[in-house]
């Protein structure tokens, strides 16, 4: 039985795909299927290189499924859509612009195992800023012992977290590490490549929301790990092992911005958390 449902969301980006899926391929985990909802105008499937990993990803001992989704109706749907095929007690979102070191999965299954928490998170280093050291936005906060449900409130002094996910900084402060050392840190939230408990986040609601979003949005993510964490906690690995192809975003409306912010719901979201509580 599989223990990990890889799920991909993607739209327009074959190259890229194909550095994600040679990530996938190469994992020393092996007990995972994974399904890719596919929104770009020439099918990914009509790619030979993403065909032929698709085939190393089964011959591996992986599966896999592939949809092809038009029109898009936007991220939060694409990932709504996405969790619906999940079965697997842990479902990594994987972006379509992250290349994955061989032993990420793994360790990201063990570290939910142990801490029982909402989600850990392996966020990607941009190689471009590699020589680009800022250490000012580099302050980090690590967890001792075991990942515990905490707040964090937009606009909070623990929300300026983020910062750590800026250019490559969590690439040079896990470069500052002992060798091989690994550590959990507290963030705001954190994206690109996130294993959840499925079965947590479908507690929260998932990504039900996603019609009450304008089509061009962001945050979908950003809003889901703000109400684990309240409830079951949240963390992110440092060394990360995951790097971004950095191309350019595809979630974006002509003007190259979003017309709104999934966090705008958080507090009706947290009411209703607090209600279905009550009751």
């Amino acid at each position: 039985m599989r223990r990990v449902d890889v799920l991909i969301p993607t739209c327009n980006r074959p190259a890229s795909l194909a550095v994600t899926l040679t990530g996938v391929a190469q994992q020393s985990f092996k007990t995972l299927h994974v399904t890719i909802a596919d929104q770009s105008e020439i099918p990914a499937m009509d790619n030979p290189a993403i065909r032929t990993l698709r085939r190393l990803i089964l011959a591996r001992g992986g599966s896999t499924a592939y949809f092809h989704r038009l029109p898009s109706k936007g991220i939060a749907e694409q990932r709504h859509f996405l969790l619906k095929q999940a079965q697997a007690p842990y479902v990594l979102f994987l972006d379509d612009d992250v290349l994955m070191e061989p032993w990420v999965l793994q360790q990201l299954v063990s570290i939910l195992e142990e801490h029982r928490c909402g989600f850990v998170g392996a966020f990607g280093a941009g190689l471009s800023f590699i020589g680009d050291v800022r250490p000012e936005q580099q302050p980090i906060e690590y967890w001792q012992g075991l990942v515990k449900p905490e707040i964090v409130e937009p606009g909070s002094l623990a929300w300026e977290r983020w910062h750590l996910h800026r250019a490559a900084n969590l690439y040079h402060v896990g470069q500052r590490l002992p060798a091989g050392e690994m550590r959990l840190y507290k963030v705001a939230w954190i994206g690109g490549c996130v294993l959840y408990d499925r079965k947590k986040l479908q507690s929260v609601g998932g990504f039900q929301f996603w019609d009450r979003l304008p089509r061009y949005h962001s945050g979908e993510e950003a809003l889901v790990q703000n109400l684990l964490m309240r409830r079951y906690g949240g963390c992110g690995l440092v060394p990360s092992g995951t790097f971004f192809t950095e191309e350019p975003s595809t979630v974006l409306n002509e003007e190259q911005k979003v017309d709104g912010h999934a966090l705008d719901l958080l507090k009706d979201m947290v009411e209703g958390m607090k209600s279905g509580e009550d009751r």
